[in-house]
């Protein structure tokens, strides 16, 4: 009886690295995409690329809009037309519903209004669907900055690299 607790005591030990393993296999397809501080990024049904900045300081995501008009329909519900220009050049044009208006801190002080909507997004094979604020980014590097937001339990950001996203958004 002795010698077969043992054995049991045994089998047991040396078979948690295997289920170790087994359970660290599963873990990893759960774990966040590494990618580096500036990623294409793909908008939308259509998959627009743009060079975005993934940034861990900014809580939500902000892209550069342009003609946007904000404007009424059916008299109730905020709507806004834009359009986004891709690292092509090549031109989307959106109608979408407004889910509310953000209050953005400016660095020169005080706070601009801006209209926030949902997009689909794409970063190196994670996608969702994202909280993006349309702005005027003409006199920024990057037209997309992709924040926490979207990124939290999906991304880590590598700081020291660009361009190192593994996963594919093709569709």
């Amino acid at each position: 009886m002795k010698y077969l607790r043992h054995v049991l005591a045994a089998t047991a030990v040396l078979s948690l690295p295997i289920v170790s393993a087994i359970a660290d296999s599963r873990d990893r397809s759960s774990e966040p995409a590494v990618m580096g501080y500036v990623e294409n990024v793909y908008v939308g049904k259509l998959g627009l690329e743009m060079k975005g900045k993934l940034d861990t300081g900014a809580d939500s995501s902000s892209v550069f809009a342009r003609d946007v008009h904000i404007y009424n329909k059916s008299g109730k519900d905020d709507w806004v037309r834009f359009r986004l220009v891709g690292k092509n050049g090549r031109t989307v044009r959106y109608d979408q519903n407004v889910r509310r208006f953000a209050l953005i801190k400016l660095k020169t002080g005080g706070t601009i209004r801006r209209p926030v909507i949902h997009l689909p997004l794409c970063i190196g094979g994670v996608s969702g669907l994202a909280e993006v604020n349309l702005a005027d980014r003409e006199d920024f590097e990057y037209d997309f900055l992709v924040g926490r937001e979207f990124m939290a339990s999906r991304v880590l950001v590598d700081s020291s690299s660009t361009f190192i996203a593994e996963g594919s958004c093709e569709k």
